[in-house]
């Protein structure tokens, strides 16, 4: 059945795919998530242990009861989230400083402040104090939801670096202070170009901000949303979460367990007073069918990619990669995954991110229209694991886990030829460098 799927042999898309790889700026963007994968894999573990373990809502802290026995939890929680937010939380600058940096050697320059500037400035960007104490840092724009902006700002940076910067390596400790001091000056420049470009971004940011324009979109989006769902709504909003992730905004919009709190209420309500949950009056609630079939893992069923890999890859990189992050993934943290796998941008997991997540719903939706499996209607705890998640929201139905199952072993059987595309990619990357090396060393 899988060897039906040969496309991942044409050897026309494998050249276009290898083209695609060797353009300037993907070749930036895959290297910074993989510089990145190291913060991103310790950011996710910060995140289970407080989310999953130390908070009385996570999965683990809810079932072993850990604020009944463990007082100090909260304080704990805090202390681990903080490794949270000064990885994952705060990726966004470290992307563009690597970036720039990446930037900076494609070029043949080695301008160390050109990443710390980059950094700088993209924290600029967001740093606004507009509306007094409260409103100086919005962390969201910080953290792996804005990671492809960052990236770009580096970018951007670095090329600017680039064209008008001069090289001042500061790793020869032979140099005289007057020097490299002479060298410093030398980049003023390139970093008045930066300083001008990132303060006018920076005020039309605080002009954003003055008039509440972000406030009144997020507002605008929150009442839209929380209006009486439809299936269709259902299957847009699942691609839409998917594209954003495949972007570079992982997760800046998601289905939370509170939306259409009204419907939710209701099924609830019903199940509870009735003692069954076949016959609620909101079956296809998004919240439901989204979190319950189409997030086995992460955006993208990216618990099925894990498996793939470490079943067909023959990438000894990427199988190291999906072994690291496959407790994350689990528990539907997939950060690690999308920059080591490098998924962010990369044509050969578009189709499958995008359509497994729709498939599995409208499988999981025509049985339940059927009578096969009963509707999903019980609250989960926080970073369930995906595949348990439609057997604790169908109040223990054993029929909904076996489902489940079914529905993570096709997904996996898809996402393999795509696995093997990829290997056949990175083969003839490797080929080519290999190539290219031997020739300078004739």
């Amino acid at each position: 059945m899988i060897d039906s799927f040969a496309f991942y042999d044409n050897p026309k898309l494998v050249k276009r795919l290898v083209r695609f790889r060797q353009l300037p700026f993907i070749q930036v963007l895959q290297r910074t998530m993989l510089t990145l994968f190291p913060v991103a894999l310790i950011g996710a573990f910060a995140w289970l242990i407080a989310r999953v373990f130390l908070s009385p809502a996570g999965f683990l802290g809810n079932i072993l009861a850990i604020k009944s026995w463990f007082p100090q939890y909260r304080f704990f929680y805090y202390v681990v989230n903080d490794v949270y937010n000064v990885t994952i939380g705060f990726i966004a600058p470290y992307a563009a400083l690597a970036s720039a940096q990446l930037t900076l050697r494609q070029h043949q320059k080695d301008i160390p402040i050109a990443g710390i500037f980059a950094m700088a400035s993209y924290v600029l960007i967001f740093l606004h104090d507009v509306r007094g104490r409260d409103g100086i840092i919005d962390m969201r724009y910080y953290s792996a939801h804005w990671f492809i902006i960052g990236v770009l700002v580096g970018y951007g940076i670095g090329l600017i670096f680039a064209k008008f910067g001069q090289q001042s390596r500061v790793d020869n400790f032979e140099l005289k202070s007057r020097d490299i001091m002479s060298r410093a000056f030398d980049n003023l420049k390139p970093l008045l170009i930066v300083l001008v470009l990132t303060f006018l971004i920076h005020v039309i940011y605080a002009v954003i901000r003055t008039f509440e324009v972000d406030t009144m979109v997020s507002q605008g989006l929150a009442e839209l949303l929380n209006r009486n769902s439809n299936y269709g709504t259902t299957i847009i909003m699942s691609i839409v979460i998917t594209l954003s992730a495949w972007l570079g905004f992982p997760e800046l919009l998601n289905v939370p367990s509170s939306m259409f709190s009204g419907e939710l209420y209701a099924n609830l309500n019903y199940a509870l007073t009735h003692k069954s949950n076949w016959e609620i009056p909101y079956p296809f609630t998004p919240s439901a069918l989204y979190n319950g079939f189409a997030n086995f893992g992460g955006v993208g069923v990216t618990l099925a990619f894990v498996i793939a890999i470490l079943w067909v890859s023959r990438q000894r990189n990427l199988q190291r990669v999906a072994v690291a992050s496959a407790v994350p993934v689990f528990f539907n943290v997939n950060y690690p995954l999308l920059y080591g796998a490098v998924m962010i941008l990369n044509p050969i997991y578009l189709l499958p991110t995008l359509l497994l997540p729709v498939f599995n719903m409208v499988v999981a939706s025509a049985l339940i229209l059927l009578h096969v499996i009963p509707p999903l209607a019980y609250p989960i705890p926080v970073n369930t694991p995906g595949i348990l998640g439609p057997l604790m929201g169908s109040g223990g139905n054993w029929l909904t886990f076996v489902v489940s199952i079914i529905l993570l072993l096709i997904d996996i059987a898809v996402y393999i030829p795509f696995v093997k595309l990829a290997d056949r990619v990175d083969q003839q990357l490797a080929d080519k460098r290999k190539g290219g090396d031997d020739r300078e060393t004739k």
